[in-house]
Protein backbone atom coordinates (compact mmCIF):
# COMPACT_ATOMS: atom_id res chain seq x y z
CA UNK A 1 0.00 0.00 0.00
CA UNK A 2 2.95 2.40 0.95
CA UNK A 3 4.32 1.63 -2.59
CA UNK A 4 1.14 2.51 -4.22
CA UNK A 5 0.84 5.97 -2.04
CA UNK A 6 5.08 6.24 -3.03
CA UNK A 7 4.35 5.78 -6.93
CA UNK A 8 1.53 8.34 -7.07
CA UNK A 9 3.43 11.10 -5.27
CA UNK A 10 6.13 10.38 -7.86
CA UNK A 11 3.57 10.70 -10.64
CA UNK A 12 1.61 14.16 -9.00
CA UNK A 13 5.14 15.60 -8.87
CA UNK A 14 5.78 14.98 -12.68
CA UNK A 15 2.89 16.24 -13.18
CA UNK A 16 2.88 19.32 -11.61
CA UNK A 17 6.69 19.65 -12.74
CA UNK A 18 5.54 18.91 -16.45
CA UNK A 19 2.86 21.76 -15.77
CA UNK A 20 5.47 24.35 -15.10
CA UNK A 21 7.35 23.84 -17.89
CA UNK A 22 4.56 24.72 -20.01
CA UNK A 23 3.10 28.09 -18.85
CA UNK A 24 4.23 30.96 -19.73
CA UNK A 25 6.97 32.42 -16.94
CA UNK A 26 8.16 35.87 -17.14
CA UNK A 27 11.64 36.82 -14.97
CA UNK A 28 12.07 41.08 -14.47
CA UNK A 29 15.84 41.40 -13.62
CA UNK A 30 17.46 44.32 -13.18
CA UNK A 31 21.42 44.85 -14.25
CA UNK A 32 23.80 47.44 -13.17
CA UNK A 33 26.49 48.02 -15.55
CA UNK A 34 30.12 49.08 -14.36
CA UNK A 35 30.79 52.42 -14.94
CA UNK A 36 33.83 54.14 -15.02
CA UNK A 37 33.57 58.45 -15.21
CA UNK A 38 36.54 60.73 -15.37
CA UNK A 39 34.65 63.73 -15.03
CA UNK A 40 38.16 66.40 -13.97
CA UNK A 41 35.74 68.33 -11.67
CA UNK A 42 33.42 68.95 -14.55
CA UNK A 43 30.53 67.08 -11.92
CA UNK A 44 30.29 67.18 -8.48
CA UNK A 45 29.33 63.64 -6.12
CA UNK A 46 25.96 64.28 -6.75
CA UNK A 47 25.31 64.08 -10.28
CA UNK A 48 28.23 61.03 -10.74
CA UNK A 49 25.98 59.53 -8.33
CA UNK A 50 23.10 60.05 -9.88
CA UNK A 51 24.44 58.80 -13.46
CA UNK A 52 25.13 56.07 -11.45
CA UNK A 53 21.43 55.35 -10.49
CA UNK A 54 19.79 56.32 -13.67
CA UNK A 55 22.36 53.93 -15.72
CA UNK A 56 20.56 50.63 -14.16
CA UNK A 57 18.43 48.76 -16.52
CA UNK A 58 15.74 46.44 -16.56
CA UNK A 59 15.75 43.49 -18.51
CA UNK A 60 12.68 40.81 -19.16
CA UNK A 61 12.85 37.03 -19.82
CA UNK A 62 9.81 35.35 -21.11
CA UNK A 63 9.97 31.35 -21.63
CA UNK A 64 7.32 28.58 -22.18
CA UNK A 65 8.22 25.23 -23.22
CA UNK A 66 11.32 25.37 -24.68
CA UNK A 67 11.23 29.23 -26.11
CA UNK A 68 12.79 32.43 -24.44
CA UNK A 69 13.27 36.04 -25.39
CA UNK A 70 15.34 38.09 -22.86
CA UNK A 71 15.15 41.68 -24.10
CA UNK A 72 16.07 45.39 -22.80
CA UNK A 73 13.13 47.67 -21.27
CA UNK A 74 13.82 50.36 -22.49
CA UNK A 75 15.19 53.61 -20.21
CA UNK A 76 16.20 57.15 -21.14
CA UNK A 77 17.31 59.56 -18.52
CA UNK A 78 18.30 63.09 -18.54
CA UNK A 79 20.27 64.98 -15.97
CA UNK A 80 21.51 68.63 -16.03
CA UNK A 81 24.02 70.03 -13.18
CA UNK A 82 25.98 73.33 -13.26
CA UNK A 83 25.06 73.85 -17.38
CA UNK A 84 26.30 70.31 -17.80
CA UNK A 85 23.34 67.54 -19.60
CA UNK A 86 24.04 64.48 -19.48
CA UNK A 87 21.65 62.14 -21.01
CA UNK A 88 21.53 58.09 -21.00
CA UNK A 89 19.85 55.92 -23.11
CA UNK A 90 19.44 52.40 -23.10
CA UNK A 91 20.27 50.47 -26.52
CA UNK A 92 17.49 48.16 -27.62
CA UNK A 93 18.59 44.23 -26.89
CA UNK A 94 16.47 41.47 -28.22
CA UNK A 95 18.07 37.54 -27.78
CA UNK A 96 15.49 34.64 -28.76
CA UNK A 97 16.37 31.23 -27.99
CA UNK A 98 14.88 27.83 -28.95
CA UNK A 99 15.93 25.01 -27.01
CA UNK A 100 14.73 22.47 -29.82
CA UNK A 101 16.13 23.87 -32.47
CA UNK A 102 19.62 24.73 -30.21
CA UNK A 103 19.58 28.31 -31.97
CA UNK A 104 19.88 31.79 -30.49
CA UNK A 105 18.94 35.04 -32.74
CA UNK A 106 20.24 38.19 -31.15
CA UNK A 107 19.06 41.72 -32.44
CA UNK A 108 22.05 44.72 -31.22
CA UNK A 109 20.77 48.34 -31.60
CA UNK A 110 24.95 49.31 -31.87
CA UNK A 111 25.14 53.37 -32.17
CA UNK A 112 22.13 53.28 -34.47
CA UNK A 113 22.61 50.60 -36.13
CA UNK A 114 20.76 47.89 -36.40
CA UNK A 115 22.39 44.06 -36.68
CA UNK A 116 20.96 40.43 -36.40
CA UNK A 117 23.19 37.80 -35.30
CA UNK A 118 22.35 34.05 -35.45
CA UNK A 119 24.30 30.79 -33.75
CA UNK A 120 23.82 28.12 -31.81
CA UNK A 121 23.52 27.46 -28.18
CA UNK A 122 26.82 27.79 -26.26
CA UNK A 123 26.10 26.76 -22.58
CA UNK A 124 30.26 27.13 -21.71
CA UNK A 125 31.80 25.21 -19.33
CA UNK A 126 30.61 25.46 -15.96
CA UNK A 127 32.16 24.45 -12.26
CA UNK A 128 29.15 23.84 -9.78
CA UNK A 129 30.30 24.95 -6.49
CA UNK A 130 28.85 23.99 -2.59
CA UNK A 131 28.01 27.78 -2.45
CA UNK A 132 24.65 28.75 -2.08
CA UNK A 133 22.30 31.95 -1.53
CA UNK A 134 18.47 32.61 -1.41
CA UNK A 135 17.16 35.43 -4.29
CA UNK A 136 13.52 36.17 -4.52
CA UNK A 137 12.98 33.12 -1.91
CA UNK A 138 14.27 30.50 -4.07
CA UNK A 139 17.67 28.29 -3.05
CA UNK A 140 20.35 29.15 -5.62
CA UNK A 141 23.53 27.17 -6.25
CA UNK A 142 26.95 29.04 -7.24
CA UNK A 143 28.48 28.39 -10.78
CA UNK A 144 31.98 29.65 -11.91
CA UNK A 145 33.09 30.00 -15.66
CA UNK A 146 35.95 27.75 -16.41
CA UNK A 147 36.81 31.23 -19.09
CA UNK A 148 39.61 32.53 -17.32
CA UNK A 149 39.71 34.90 -19.64
CA UNK A 150 36.73 36.74 -18.45
CA UNK A 151 35.07 35.34 -14.85
CA UNK A 152 31.75 34.92 -14.46
CA UNK A 153 29.72 33.56 -11.75
CA UNK A 154 25.87 32.85 -11.75
CA UNK A 155 23.38 31.27 -9.18
CA UNK A 156 20.57 28.95 -10.79
CA UNK A 157 17.92 27.32 -9.23
CA UNK A 158 17.38 23.42 -9.69
CA UNK A 159 13.84 23.95 -8.21
CA UNK A 160 13.20 25.64 -10.89
CA UNK A 161 14.50 23.24 -13.26
CA UNK A 162 14.04 25.85 -16.92
CA UNK A 163 18.14 26.50 -18.50
CA UNK A 164 17.52 29.52 -19.11
CA UNK A 165 18.52 33.19 -18.08
CA UNK A 166 19.84 36.52 -18.95
CA UNK A 167 22.20 34.22 -21.64
CA UNK A 168 22.44 30.05 -22.17
CA UNK A 169 24.60 28.33 -19.66
CA UNK A 170 23.02 24.16 -20.21
CA UNK A 171 22.76 24.50 -16.18
CA UNK A 172 19.59 22.52 -14.86
CA UNK A 173 18.06 25.56 -13.26
CA UNK A 174 16.99 28.88 -13.95
CA UNK A 175 19.01 31.74 -13.57
CA UNK A 176 18.34 34.15 -10.51
CA UNK A 177 21.84 36.13 -10.88
CA UNK A 178 24.97 36.72 -12.91
CA UNK A 179 28.21 38.95 -11.20
CA UNK A 180 30.47 39.38 -13.88
CA UNK A 181 33.33 42.14 -14.92
CA UNK A 182 31.05 44.10 -16.68
CA UNK A 183 27.84 44.44 -14.94
CA UNK A 184 25.71 42.68 -12.27
CA UNK A 185 22.09 41.19 -12.96
CA UNK A 186 19.71 40.22 -10.36
CA UNK A 187 16.15 38.78 -10.62
CA UNK A 188 13.06 41.16 -9.15
CA UNK A 189 10.18 39.33 -9.51
CA UNK A 190 8.56 35.95 -11.49
CA UNK A 191 5.32 35.37 -12.78
CA UNK A 192 3.80 32.35 -13.59
CA UNK A 193 0.82 32.10 -16.07
CA UNK A 194 2.15 35.38 -17.32
CA UNK A 195 1.14 37.47 -20.04
CA UNK A 196 3.93 38.10 -22.29
CA UNK A 197 4.80 37.47 -26.10
CA UNK A 198 7.89 35.62 -27.68
CA UNK A 199 8.74 36.73 -30.90
CA UNK A 200 11.76 36.36 -32.75
CA UNK A 201 13.77 39.13 -34.25
CA UNK A 202 13.99 39.88 -37.75
CA UNK A 203 15.19 43.56 -38.16
CA UNK A 204 18.94 44.25 -38.93
CA UNK A 205 22.36 43.40 -40.73
CA UNK A 206 23.17 39.95 -40.36
CA UNK A 207 26.37 39.49 -38.95
CA UNK A 208 28.21 36.46 -37.00
CA UNK A 209 29.00 36.94 -33.56
CA UNK A 210 32.29 37.36 -33.91
CA UNK A 211 32.07 40.27 -36.41
CA UNK A 212 30.13 42.03 -34.03
CA UNK A 213 32.47 41.80 -31.43
CA UNK A 214 35.08 43.01 -33.00
CA UNK A 215 33.15 46.21 -34.36
CA UNK A 216 32.01 47.00 -30.59
CA UNK A 217 36.17 46.38 -29.35
CA UNK A 218 37.14 48.60 -32.18
CA UNK A 219 34.44 50.89 -31.64
CA UNK A 220 35.14 51.29 -27.83
CA UNK A 221 39.03 51.42 -28.43
CA UNK A 222 38.71 54.85 -30.50
CA UNK A 223 36.12 56.05 -27.98
CA UNK A 224 38.72 55.82 -25.26
CA UNK A 225 41.49 57.37 -27.94
CA UNK A 226 39.76 60.61 -28.45
CA UNK A 227 37.85 63.45 -26.18
CA UNK A 228 36.40 65.20 -29.77
CA UNK A 229 34.14 67.34 -27.42
CA UNK A 230 37.32 68.76 -25.76
CA UNK A 231 35.68 68.95 -22.42
CA UNK A 232 37.99 66.68 -20.71
CA UNK A 233 34.90 64.47 -19.83
CA UNK A 234 34.38 60.59 -20.07
CA UNK A 235 31.95 58.37 -19.22
CA UNK A 236 32.39 55.13 -19.92
CA UNK A 237 29.28 52.92 -18.94
CA UNK A 238 30.08 49.07 -19.36
CA UNK A 239 27.70 46.28 -20.74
Amino acid sequence: MMKTKFLIALLFCAGAFNQAKSQTIQVIYETQPKIQIQADGLLNQNMIEQIRKNSTVQNMLCYNNGESVFKTIKNESKNSSSGINIEIKTPEDVTYKNHSTNREISYKDFFGKDFLIENELNEGAWEITDSTKTVLGYTCTKAVSKNKEKETAVWFCPNLPIKDGPFYTGLNGLVLEVVSDNSTIVAQEILFDADCEITVPTQGKKTSRDEFDKMVEKRMKTMEQSDESGSGMVIKIIR
